[in-house]
């Protein structure tokens, strides 16, 4: 690895402040290497850990809601899971390399104006991830309570009850930070790790490997596999944006890349994609794998169980809330850069408790869920591979003080492109995100390209594929400039244009080629 000086004025001489008990007070700021004390490990256990709970559980119920049967389901899962863990993986090398998370990072590639894409990405799946988190913890710790005390269905009344304890508990805990929420999310494999496995057993009599499924809500079963398959990849690669804020804690001296792309791999196949097989195991062992997912499985376990299916409903609940809302504050608050950190997660804290509110009015709430991934998965899966791609240009080497630029209300410096944005990436992602939405299939909305492949949700292939075509193409037909390359320059092309804007406050703007002094922080 080559290094370049460090700016003295980059961090401005703070401490990071990461440890259990304490709040963190590092936003997306810079984290200098000497001060990173996270290992590639927390990435298992934040992924396995965080995964073990019904908001991240009931994605698995998804494909036997929407008609397939145990195989149809099980096999859906794991090649969902399999696609979402093989773009996640990549995305773990940023936030090592730049000492900040990945829509920060993603400003090297697509502006340091245009990084917002990802910020935005970020804040609409934690959002509704943290909703959905709430919404099984609140559901199953209400429902388990009104059978313990012997009534039949729990009232609205008591599942707002539910819903605010769990969101109260997840926002402290995110407010803490990172250190805190590595702490829970280690505590969640053993303690409700076993849980689960016991379970297992439990439901073991009732469990119908030859269940045959329903009515096929996209009328067949490949349409609906398809798009099982793509719930359950979306949900995995949707951590993309934000696994950075993992990452960007752990030092690129001592820890390879393929540790973490291991790690990360690892986690986001058999940690995520492991609860997703427990959901769809626990639905074909209800007496209607098709109803609502939490109350059913308060109905199928015995009494005894009940017990312990309050506590994997409320702690780990709590703990993948927390994944969300942590991450939520950071994006919020790298382009609100007004509000710090924790202002920035009590407020996105409070907008998914109403939304969880709003739901429990809501009757189709696995529609929505579906539908809202097939669509969150064009937008995202293309952003990701564009990152990627654009890594392997950059030869993973990056100037982390020229991505700060828009934290500090300035303008320039080598990711400035054109006002900020980055056209070959913007334009790339764009292609993708509208060629995709013609081949989506969400129940709701089916897209031409669709209808041609009788109901097929084919947008995740189609727009990462475009995605990585009109981008690569663009690389070569408008080469990005010099400067935004290391020393061993790009590895597809680059223009001769060497000089960038100066960093500075907002101000008149100078031409291209104003030659400035270097002043950064190198990374490769």
């Amino acid at each position: 690895m080559a290094e370049g000086r460090r700016d003295e004025n980059q961090d401005n001489g703070r401490v990071l402040v990461d440890s259990v008990g304490r709040i963190e007070n590092f936003g997306v700021d810079f984290i200098p290497e000497e001060q990173r004390r996270s290992k590639p490990t927390n990435i298992f256990y934040i992924l396995f850990g965080g995964s073990m709970t019904f908001g991240i559980i009931v994605i698995g119920w998804i494909p036997v809601s929407i008609g397939l049967g145990w195989w149809g389901s099980i096999t859906s899962i794991i090649v969902g899971s399999a696609i979402g863990a093989t773009l996640l993986a990549p995305m773990s090398l940023f936030g090592i390399r730049t000492g900040t998370n990945n829509p920060v990072a993603s400003g090297a590639h697509f502006g340091a104006m245009g990084r917002l894409i990802g910020s935005i990405l970020g804040i609409l799946a934690c959002i509704v991830f943290a909703a959905l988190s709430v919404w099984a913890a609140g559901d199953v710790l209400a429902g388990s309570a009104t059978r313990i005390f012997g009534g039949s269905e729990a009232t609205l009344t008591l599942k707002l009850v539910a819903y605010t304890a769990v969101a109260i508990v997840m926002t402290i805990i995110s407010v803490l930070g990172h250190a805190n929420m590595v702490a829970m999310t280690k505590y969640m494999i053993p303690s409700a790790g076993v849980l689960m496995v016991i379970a297992l057993f439990v439901l073991w009599p009732n469990f119908d490997a030859s269940y045959a499924g329903g009515d096929y809500l996209l009328g067949s079963f490949w349409p609906t596999w398809f798009l099982g398959a793509i719930s359950c990849a979306a949900t995995i690669q949707s951590y993309g944006p934000y696994v950075g804020d993992w990452t960007r804690h752990i030092s690129r001296e001592k820890y390879k890349d393929k540790q973490l792309m291991m790690v990360t791999w690892i986690g986001g196949f058999f940690g995520m994609g492991g609860a997703f097989a427990f959901g769809a195991y626990t639905a074909v062992s209800f007496n209607n794998p098709t109803a609502p997912y939490v109350s059913e499985f308060v109905a199928a376990v015995p009494f005894w169980f009940l017990f312990p299916l309050l506590y994997i409903a409320l702690v780990p609940g709590t703990a993948q809330a927390v994944i969300n809302i942590y991450s939520m504050g950071l994006d919020f608050s790298a382009i609100v850069t007004s509000l710090s950190r924790v202002q920035s997660t009590v407020i996105l804290a409070a907008v998914s408790t109403v939304l969880v509110y709003l739901g429990a009015f809501y009757e189709h709430l696995e529609v929505l869920v579906s539908s809202f991934l097939g669509i969150l998965v064009i937008m995202g899966a293309p952003w990701v591979i564009i990152n990627v791609i654009a890594f392997v240009n950059r030869k993973g080497y990056y100037y982390p003080d020229h991505l700060q630029v828009f934290n500090r209300g300035e303008i320039g410096g080598r990711y400035w492109f054109k006002n900020g944005l980055n056209i070959q990436a913007t334009l790339a992602w764009l292609a993708a995100v509208i060629s995709g939405s013609f081949f989506i299939n969400t129940g709701w909305y089916v897209g031409l390209g669709a209808k041609l492949f009788e109901g097929a949700d084919i947008g995740l292939v189609v727009s990462m594929l475009v995605g990585a075509v009109v981008y690569i193409v663009l690389l070569y037909v408008m080469p990005e400039p010099k400067d935004a390359f290391g020393p061993q320059g790009a590895r597809f092309k680059s223009s001769s244009i060497t000089g960038h804007e100066p960093i500075r406050k907002k101000g008149p703007v100078r031409k291209l080629n104003t030659i400035t002094s270097e002043k950064t922080n190198i990374s490769s």
